[in-house]
């Protein structure tokens, strides 16, 4: 390759790599306008190409479209959760560490747990503890539940949960942490949660 052959493959090149700078405005236009990144670079990018002064149509649409609010229930959930994460830091509040088992499969009406849990559970969010008395096989079973979806058991190894509720203690599960896996289906690869001890409900 001679070195004429280099410079005219070089000024080629430059465009290009002009239109790759120059689709970042429209981004970081949509990064101070609250929306995600990678979408408006790339109608940055595509403009550039075709024309780098076309570039000012994805940048003047970004300045256009209003940032994103969230909704009133949004705005409640997020508190809720604020306050029962503050509740588990109280030094007069008893809980206990746990998690949610058989989180893997399905629950009794066929909802994929993990997508549910992905989509709807976070740090903060209050999950109720049922006795599962016609549970065959554990008579000491106590299932976690999210707005009425079986979410999975509570673990075996913990089985003074359910001593606890027969004592007529009233409990409370709070989640406390969600790992998240998956490339193209996002959903949770484990919860965990602390149990928190209310009252004695005798």
């Amino acid at each position: 390759m001679n070195e004429a052959t280099i410079i005219e493959w070089l000024l080629q090149l430059r465009p290009i790599g002009v239109a790759f700078f120059i689709g970042f405005v429209p981004a970081l236009i949509a990064r101070w306008k609250r929306h995600p990144m990678t979408p408006w670079y790339l109608y940055g990018l595509a403009c550039a190409l075709l024309a780098w002064p076309a570039v000012a149509l994805p940048a003047i649409h970004a300045l256009l479209v209003r940032p994103r609010v969230k909704p009133p229930e949004q705005i409640s959930q997020q508190r809720r959760r604020t306050s029962a994460l503050a509740l588990l830091k109280e030094e007069s509040m008893r809980s206990y560490p746990s998690w949610i088992a058989e989180l893997r499969r399905k629950s009794p009406a066929g909802i994929e747990r993990r997508r549910y849990a992905y989509e709807h559970l976070g740090p903060g969010e209050a999950l109720a503890l049922v006795r599962e008395r016609a549970e065959p096989g554990d008579k000491h079973a106590v299932s976690y539940r999210h707005r009425d979806v079986h979410l999975g058991y509570v673990p075996r190894r913990h089985r003074w949960i359910a001593e606890a509720i027969d004592d007529g203690l009233r409990l409370l599960a709070i989640v406390e942490t969600v790992k998240t896996g998956g490339v193209f289906r996002r959903r949770a690869t484990f919860v965990g949660t602390r149990i928190i001890v209310l009252s004695d409900g005798r």
